[in-house]
């Protein structure tokens, strides 16, 4: 019996980044005995999405590639659309990728060797980021990859992982049962979906692993390269309603009082930088993380004293908007 594989892509309105992608995907090579499915998960798009799709499946080399689309507007539901058309289609294990992400031609492979080992439910691996020409701007660092969907936690293998680690939904796999056991992708998250799931997944006793060697690239949008782009992303990550609330930690005004501290701690540190020669990636770094905590604040407040108006605004500030926070 055949081991058959889906790769699910979510994509909204991006199908000039979704043909490089698909273009990327052609290149595949299966040992044989494997089965793939190729399935593109059109998000309410507006743009030429399907037609791009259909043109690809014209000539689709390997496997077979799918298109559907889900109107409700959110990753979440996508991802969970994908997750079911994959199963009714007899597949053992399912892949999760983003519509921007060149791929090596073993890729499909390797995603079902990580598997070979019986104990492994949730794989994430690494994505590398390819600058532009114009290289990494002089405020970059390192710790703010994961802002252009970067991920590189070392070249150890760990599994299991850190009890913080979730992996990163630009190259995440998982065996479809695991799905009967802790249940999909979380509809009430329009943000950190990947995220909540992969600790759900740790809180339960899932078998993770951080793949080191399981490699899928990220080619940098210039147009991301805006300090504005950085902080509006920053904001939007430390959304958290009051309901995560920490057992154990002190709150106030539904906030711990630690981040109250570091914050205060971090605008004092940004203040004075320029006085004591700081670079100029370091500064960002530590007004990116007050973003970060504003957007905390913010969110358990609108949360706990206008319930009934958090969800759209959370679903407001969760959307992009060409492309760009």
């Amino acid at each position: 019996m055949s081991t058959r594989l889906a790769v699910i892509i979510c994509t909204w309105n991006r199908a000039e980044t979704l043909r490089i992608t698909l273009d990327s995907l052609r290149s595949q090579q299966l040992a044989p005995g494997r089965g793939v499915e190729f399935i593109v998960m059109d998000n309410n798009s507006s743009d030429g999405t399907r037609a791009v799709v259909e043109a690809a499946q014209a000539d689709w080399p390997v496997g077979r590639l799918h298109y559907l689309f889900e109107g409700r507007q959110g990753k979440q539901f996508a991802l969970n659309t994908g997750i079911a058309h994959a199963r009714s289609l007899g597949c053992e294990l399912l892949s999760f990728t983003d519509d921007d992400i060149l791929f090596p031609p073993d890729w499909c492979e390797h995603t079902i060797r990580l598997f070979d080992d019986a104990g492994i439910e949730l794989v994430g691996g690494k994505t590398l980021l390819d600058w532009p020409a114009s290289g990494a701007p002089k405020w970059f660092h390192r710790d703010m990859a994961a802002i252009l969907a970067g991920v590189d936690l070392g070249d150890e293998r760990r599994a299991p992982p850190s009890p913080e680690y979730a992996p990163a939904g630009s190259n995440m796999a998982a065996r479809a049962a695991l799905f009967d056991r802790v249940g999909g992708f979380s509809e009430a998250h329009f943000r950190h979906m990947d995220f909540e799931f992969g600790q759900r997944c740790m809180r339960r006793g899932v078998g993770v692993a951080y793949e080191p060697d399981w490699i899928v690239r990220a080619p940098v949008d210039e147009q991301l390269l805006s300090k504005r782009y950085f902080r509006r992303w920053s904001l939007k990550a430390g959304i958290s309603p009051w309901q995560d609330m920490q057992p154990g930690v002190r709150h106030l005004a539904w906030v711990p009082l630690w981040l109250y501290r570091r914050t205060l701690q971090d605008v004092l540190a940004w203040a004075v930088a320029p006085l004591r020669g700081e670079p100029p990636a370091d500064r960002f770094l530590r007004e990116l993380r007050i973003w970060r905590a504003w957007g905390t604040m913010l969110s358990r407040w609108i949360s706990r004293l206008r319930p009934a108006a958090y969800p759209a605004w959370v679903k407001a500030r969760s959307q992009k908007r060409n492309n760009v926070y």
